[in-house]
This record gives structure tokens, C-alpha cells and sequence, in this order.
């Protein structure tokens, strides 16, 4: 029998209904009347996402604030279940696999159905975005004799070797994550390199010392554009869209809507430029803000 995961069972042992239950004197207030708290991790990734939607956010005449270095998924997650915060943005996939650890979707709009059904009592999510962040197979764009490879069939040869970037990869996962897929039975190399950075990554690709670079499409930053990532038909690694999660009933109509408008302007390749600047050294809310106004958000 199938059993779902909950914050309780998997990740927080805490109950999200016990505590919308309970309902704090913020919770009481009327939707659009209290302030709103937008949480981040501690990765590039999700304190830029986190600014990008406290933007939209204001665009609509919220007050809002952004508590960023929240820790992992499970802190985070754990801080949007005490109230601390009203909403934090993520990714599908592995928002999915938080709340039900026996979920089979891997393509977006299934992932982001399954979402749906799995989540607790007193959540709810948005509108996911083109945007995303998942795990691909990227080659080096000379890799003439790879063209037409799809992602089961580079996974399924021996003898290759995989980079990834440390922090940002788990071997594991490139090996394991697509068990989900009905048409994927298991990868076959073992060999990886882990290395610091993208660049170190990206020089050695280019110069034949590994075979591919397991990425994640936006946090590998801007050098993904030269890359060429396999085409992953059989959709073995599952969707990571970007999306917002919140508690139900603390967000007025406006503010759920300002979601939609972010997902239907933000792009992975946004995402991975903006990545590059933050890590040059440029602080998330000011490349955030020089996004939301060229989008006029």
C-alpha cells in the first residue's frame, strides 16, 4: 500500500494542521492586512528566487520582507510551518519528494499535480514557471559523435566518466534519481570527478578528461549556455520547475496572482545569468530588482 510522506512523517516532525488549527493571531488576520514573509535557503539559487517574489509581491502594495539563510529544505520548511514565514519559493520535483517519498511523476505537469495532492493541510502552491532548475547531462558543444544521444542512452553505457561541481551535484543522484521512470532500469558507469567550481568543470569537459557534467540547469550558472545537454525523452530525471509554496489563507487574491505573473515571466536562462552576477559578487535583491523592472514588476 502506498503511503505518503508528510512534514511530519519525512522531513519536520511537526504537524502543519495542529498548527493552522491552533491558528496564530497573525493567521486570524484578514488575507492582504498582515505583513508577508518571504523565506530562503542558504543557496544562491533560493535567496535570489526568494527576492524575485517578494518583488512581485510588493508590486501589488504588500509589505513584505525576505528572511534569507534559513538552512536546508527541512529548516525552511520547518520556519514556513511555525508561521515564521508566509511563503517560500522552491522547486517542484523536490517539494514533491519531501511530501510524498513514493511519488512516480517526472514530467512537469504531472510532478506539479502529484504536488498538489500530497501537500499537508494549510499549504498550498502557485503557478509553477517555465524556469527550472533539474538535473541534466551536458556534453561539450564540438561533441559531434554524441549528437542524437538521449539521456537513457548515456546512462546506460560503461566506461565513461561524469563531473560534477561540488555542493551543487550529488553522484548519486545522477545515478539514482530517474528510478522513478517507468523506461529508465538503472545507470551503469561509476566513475565521477568532482571538482570546485563550474569554470574547472567546464575546461576539463572541453578537453576530453570527462565524458559529461551533471548540472542543474540554472545553478550552474551562465556557462551552461555553451553547453549542449543531452535530450532527456524519456523524462528520467524528474522536473524541478520553480514555484511558490505559502499558507493557505495568509495571501489576499493580489498577492497569490503577483505568483503567476513571476511564473510567467521568469526564465532557467534568467535564472542562470542572475546566478552568475550573485556569485560575482553582486547582492540577490539588487539583481532581483534589475529583473523585476525589466520585466515591469
Amino acid at each position: 500500500m502506498r503511503v505518503r510522506s508528510s512534514i511530519l512523517a519525512a522531513a519536520l516532525a511537526v504537524t502543519i494542521a495542529g498548527s493552522v488549527g491552533g491558528c496564530s493571531a497573525a493567521d486570524r488576520a484578514e488575507p492582504g492586512h498582515m505583513p508577508v514573509v518571504v523565506g530562503a535557503g542558504s543557496s544562491d539559487l533560493s535567496r535570489l528566487l526568494a527576492q524575485i517574489y517578494a518583488g512581485g509581491l510588493r508590486s501589488t502594495g504588500a509589505e513584505v520582507s525576505v528572511a534569507e539563510n534559513l538552512g536546508d529544505r527541512t529548516a525552511y520548511l520547518a520556519a514556513l510551518d511555525r508561521g515564521e514565514v508566509s511563503m517560500i519559493p522552491d522547486l517542484t520535483g523536490d517539494l514533491l519528494r519531501t511530501f510524498d517519498t513514493l511519488a512516480g511523476a517526472t514530467e512537469a505537469e504531472d510532478v506539479f499535480t502529484e504536488l498538489n495532492r500530497s501537500l499537508p493541510a494549510g499549504l498550498s502552491v502557485g503557478d509553477y514557471a517555465t524556469a527550472e532548475d533539474r538535473l541534466a547531462l551536458a556534453l561539450a558543444p564540438d561533441a559531434i559523435s554524441d549528437e542524437g544521444t538521449t539521456v537513457t542512452e548515456f546512462l546506460r553505457r560503461d566506461g565513461v566518466t561524469v563531473g560534477t561541481v561540488e555542493g551543487e551535484v550529488d553522484p548519486m543522484d545522477v545515478r539514482t534519481e530517474g528510478m522513478g521512470s517507468p523506461s529508465f532500469t538503472g545507470a551503469r558507469f561509476s566513475e565521477f570527478m568532482v571538482y570546485p567550481d563550474a569554470q574547472f568543470a567546464v575546461d576539463d569537459l572541453n578537453s576530453g578528461a570527462v565524458d559529461a557534467l551533471a548540472i542543474r540547469t540554472a545553478s550552474f550558472g551562465p556557462l551552461a549556455k555553451d553547453l549542449t545537454t543531452l535530450p532527456d525523452d524519456d523524462h528520467v530525471y524528474p522536473a524541478q520547475n520553480v514555484v511558490p509554496l505559502y499558507r493557505t489563507g495568509v495571501l489576499d487574491e493580489s498577492a497569490v496572482k503577483s505568483f503567476s505573473v513571476v511564473a510567467g515571466e521568469l526564465t532557467t536562462a534568467d535564472l542562470a545569468d542572475m546566478i552568475g552576477e550573485v556569485r560575482g559578487g553582486a547582492a540577490s535583491g539588487d539583481v532581483a530588482g534589475r529583473w523585476l523592472g525589466e520585466h515591469s514588476l
